[in-house]
């Protein structure tokens, strides 16, 4: 899963740049996490996607966070079993209009299982798993927003339309110039 998600086109490539402006993170009341997991996301994610492209459409960013599990000592031993940090992310512009929705899962630990597994999950301290969720999920957005360092936008911004020029009356577009057509003299001889 992890090849086929590093794979998908960067969400710039389908808006065209972006300036994100602002962050904001809810918490569904069903979350139940170690530490305030909220505040501390949307400072780690403004700090790492806000004013990255100051040229881009001015846009915000909304994390809702919709669950927070932590590696279950009897699953990792019989199926398996992660930390995970699941959120829905909706880009919109400065008005509010969505512009791309996603769900971002970030997941740490699902590889080791077993006993090991078990072992890792009895032991694990909560609040360094919500710190580590928190830094690669802020990275991993930070690519499905804007790509990998240097990736340029396959949409390119639009330009902003000119007015149109007006004539004296100032209401009314100005006709475009009429070439004066040109004589030449014949010599008769």
């Amino acid at each position: 899963m992890v090849l086929l998600a590093g794979c998908a086109k960067p969400i710039v490539d389908e808006t065209g740049p972006l300036n994100i402006q602002r962050v904001t993170v809810t918490t569904a009341p069903t979350v139940q996490s170690e530490t305030e997991i909220g505040p501390r996301l949307q400072a780690a994610v403004s700090e790492t996607i806000v004013g990255k492209d100051p040229s881009g459409k001015p846009s915000t960013v909304n994390i809702e966070i919709q669950n927070v599990t932590y590696k279950n000592a009897v699953l990792s031993a019989l199926v398996g079993s992660a930390n995970s940090l699941g959120t829905e992310v909706t880009i919109a512009d400065l008005a509010g209009n969505p512009l791309k929705t996603l769900v971002v899962v970030q997941m740490q630990d699902a590889a080791i299982n077993g006993i090991v597994g078990a072992a890792i999950s009895l032991m694990q301290e909560k609040a360094l798993v919500d710190q580590r969720l928190i830094e690669g999920y802020s990275v991993d957005l930070e690519r499905k927003i804007y790509g990998p360092p240097g990736h340029v936008p396959a949409v390119k911004p639009q330009p902003a339309a000119r007015p149109a020029k007006t004539s004296a009356m100032g209401s009314t577009p100005a006709a475009p110039p009429v070439a004066e057509p040109q004589v030449q003299a014949v010599p008769t001889s």
